[in-house]
């Protein structure tokens, strides 16, 4: 696994996500107070991007059809047999550094 500086910590405001491709991969950050998670950014549902989605604690929810998804560990909130992958974010001198 590679680690890959991906944003400033400034960059991603509270409470909120954002997308990032990675090695041709497509990854949700998100930052929940202070403290940054990343999960697949693709719903399994309808292909939404979850980065674009509302987030609420830990959850969040696609904007297409409102599935849900815990950050945390990428498991769906409707169906928590079928889960996204999840990724090691670190904080470094300000730079957002996330694991693939």
């Amino acid at each position: 696994m590679a680690q890959h500086k991906i944003a400033k910590i400034s960059d991603i405001p509270e409470g909120q996500g954002k997308t990032f491709t990675v090695e041709g991969q497509e990854v949700a950050v998100f930052n929940k107070g202070g403290q940054f998670f990343a999960i697949d950014n693709t719903c399994i549902h309808k292909g939404g991007s979850l980065g674009e989605g509302s987030l609420e604690d830990e959850t969040v929810t696609c904007p297409l059809h409102g599935w849900q998804y815990n950050i945390t560990d990428g498991k769906c909130l409707a169906n928590p047999e079928a889960k996204l992958n999840t990724f090691t974010v670190t904080v470094e001198n300000d730079e957002v550094c996330l694991e693939i």
